[in-house]
């Protein structure tokens, strides 16, 4: 049976994407493992939602109480909704790297998504600022969830996925494809090409890439849009669309990464409110 792990730091942010991956496991059919990660170090924690302060660090005794204690509170709020399917729950709790601790757990066993919380309303602007989130993606092998306090999937029927027409993106708008079959969501696929740039390279990569898409017989449409920079552009267009997720492959990832140097990206996308899918490179096939 697949699964669905949720790292968590036992937060409040944390539990509500939890439930968020609780309403995905009920679409799905799958489980739910929630993880932790004890550090045997004081740090500060923020790569589920936490609040960025160090604290004391938990014993063994009282880190696994601790994660029973919230397995038990997302088994009672999946008794309260009603859903007739009851995903089959765990609870895991490690100590050491998180980054180390996550590579064992995840070679252990084929997860279908990591879900993880963010500490700010802006999924956005924690991925980009947490630098544990950027461990869990650089870790992870299946679709990394990122589950901002205020949002939710239960309303889930537009995703926007941003292409750069790399072999990654086939294989991403393939999966949104499968998964879209279950949770009956629209996908829309986008390309943002700046104002005045006209590379032929961009060009040859593209019509390559929609030649793989009708050799697979996918018929997906890939919308071209315009703008002064990538973020605010991509960010206005989930807006005026009403996306419910922002989705994108690790290689753009990076590319948004390195955006955040630059003052306008940051402020566009302090606007961007919804979920963050991110895909990794070398994801498993399902």
């Amino acid at each position: 049976m697949k699964s669905i792990l949720v790292l968590t730091d036992l937060s409040k942010n944390a539990a509500h994407a939890a439930e968020s991956a609780a309403w995905l496991a009920d679409q799905l059919h799958a489980g739910l493992v929630l993880w932790h990660c004890e550090p045997k170090i004081p740090v500060m924690p923020g790569y589920a939602g936490g609040a960025m302060i160090a604290r004391a660090i938990l014993g063994p005794d009282e880190g696994k109480e601790a994660v029973h204690d919230a397995l038990s509170k997302l088994e009672d709020h999946i008794s309260g909704t009603g859903g007739k399917y009851k995903p089959q729950l765990s609870a895991r709790y490690c100590e050491g790297s998180l980054q180390e601790e996550l590579r064992k757990e995840i070679a252990g066993q084929a997860f279908e998504m990591i879900v993880i919380g963010a500490s700010t309303d802006c999924a956005a602007d924690h991925v980009f600022f947490g630098s544990d989130t950027w461990k869990v993606i650089e870790t992870a092998n299946c679709p990394v969830l990122v589950v901002p306090p205020k949002a939710g999937l239960d309303q889930l029927s537009k995703i926007v996925f941003a292409t750069d027409f790399e072999p990654e993106d086939l294989k991403a708008i393939l999966y949104l494809e499968e998964l879209s079959k279950t949770l009956d969501f629209q996908s829309e696929i986008v390309h943002v090409t700046l104002n005045g740039e006209n590379d032929e390279g961009k060009i040859e990569k593209e019509n390559a890439f929609s030649r793989q898409l009708v050799e697979l017989k996918r018929p997906v449409s890939i919308k071209g849009i315009r703008g002064k920079e990538v973020v605010g552009r991509l960010n206005r267009l989930c807006v005026q669309t009403r996306a419910d997720l922002l989705a994108m492959t690790h290689h753009q990832y990076t590319f948004f990464k390195r955006l955040f140097n630059d003052s306008v990206a940051k402020k566009e996308l302090a606007h961007q409110k919804i979920p963050l899918l991110v895909f990794p490179v070398y994801q498993k096939k399902s």
